[in-house]
């Protein structure tokens, strides 16, 4: 009987030194849980590829793109999202480089919207005019499409009465009075209006002008800002024959994880129509975008017969210049030009024959053309 109780006192002791056993190991589980850092599942990142996109809102159609002009910058670019095809992967692709259209800021920008000829943008709100121009005037026709201008404008200026609206000096005619008894007919008298004036000797006289007048010459910067949208009415003659131009491509490689990442690779040749550039002639007609206000201003100085020359800005210069006009009175004192003759014993003489500039030499037909 001792026995068995002894037994059963064993087996409790054992059993309760098992769930002890159990709850410290089971303690010792979670803390041990406790002071392991978890470590967050990591998501496999996308690839990136870097592409040329715009950075100004927007870059106008003709712009011309040069280093550092901050047009454009380099952004990464999730390849699901990447363009089929065309874009660039660095600003130095872009340089002398013309947009075509619009971008819009953060815009990929792709080959199709560039061009490497001068682009003409017609802005809303202008009109083309077109003005003729002689090799001085035109630049020697170093002008291009695209390019930004100023409008000088040299006008004559003449002395008129102003009822008559007519040059002076005016003519005159006496109105001969009626002859009384006794008394010889005064015959009229007509010429040139003059002045009255007495001479050293007292002898009375009227001064009457030495030939015409002189006129007087201003010149001023008037329409500014003015695009040159064409240059005479024809600028190239196609020959029929074909050039190879730069056409970007892309190519798929494997990305680190797995998958496919475009990249841009050496371009391909792609077939265009060649073209000739035709020879100037003296005198072309310059067709400008304009505001309607200075279409109208174009149109005053080409009826009057002013003297027109074209100044080129530089490039994306949008500045309004608020400029004098200048005239003889301008020119003699703002270079301190003496007014009155010299005294001098010795006078300058002509050192050269003057430059001028001569017609262009129309190429003679070829034989058998």
């Amino acid at each position: 009987m001792r026995g068995r109780k002894t037994l059963i006192i064993i087996l409790v002791v054992l059993i309760n030194l098992a769930f002890v056993g159990y709850l410290l190991l089971n303690n010792m589980r979670k803390s041990a849980q406790e002071t392991e850092p978890i470590v967050p599942e990591t998501a496999t990142p996308l690839p990136y590829v870097g592409i040329v996109v715009s950075a100004q809102d927007p870059i106008p159609r003709g712009w011309r793109f040069t280093s550092g002009d901050g047009a454009a910058s380099v952004k990464q670019w999730p390849i699901d999202e990447l363009p089929s095809a065309g874009y660039f992967s660095s600003l130095e692709q872009l340089d002398n480089m013309y947009a075509v259209e619009d971008i819009p800021i953060g815009r990929p920008i792709l080959q199709s919207m560039l061009s490497e000829k001068p682009i003409a943008a017609f802005p809303e709100g202008r009109v083309g005019y077109g003005v003729p121009m002689d090799v001085q005037g035109g630049l020697g026709w170093h002008i291009q499409e695209g390019d930004h201008v100023d409008v000088l404008a040299a006008i004559k200026l003449v002395n008129t009465d102003p009822e008559f609206q007519s040059r002076m000096p005016n003519l005159f005619q006496t109105i001969p009075e009626p002859a009384g008894a006794g008394e010889a007919s005064v015959m009229s008298l007509s010429g040139v209006y003059g002045r009255f004036e007495t001479l050293p000797n007292g002898t009375a006289a009227m001064i009457l002008p030495n030939g015409d007048p002189f006129a007087q010459v201003v010149v001023q910067m008037t329409v500014q800002d003015a695009i040159v949208w064409r240059v005479g009415a024809q600028h190239t003659v196609d020959t029929g024959e074909t050039a190879v131009v730069p056409e970007a491509t892309v190519a798929a490689t494997p990305a680190p994880s797995g998958g496919i990442i475009p990249q841009p690779q050496s371009q391909q040749p792609a077939v265009a129509s060649s073209a000739v550039p035709l020879t100037r002639g003296d005198v072309e007609l310059v067709t400008l975008l304009v505001t309607p206000q200075d279409a109208l201003i174009l149109k005053y100085f080409y009826e009057i017969g002013a003297d027109l020359d074209l100044v080129l800005r530089a490039p994306n210069d949008t500045n309004y210049w608020i400029t004098g006009a200048v005239g003889s009175r301008y020119i003699l004192d703002r270079y301190q030009i003496p007014q009155t003759p010299s005294d001098l014993p010795v006078a300058p003489t002509d050192l050269r024959i003057p430059l001028e500039l001569t017609p262009f030499a129309t190429p003679s037909p070829a034989a058998g053309e």
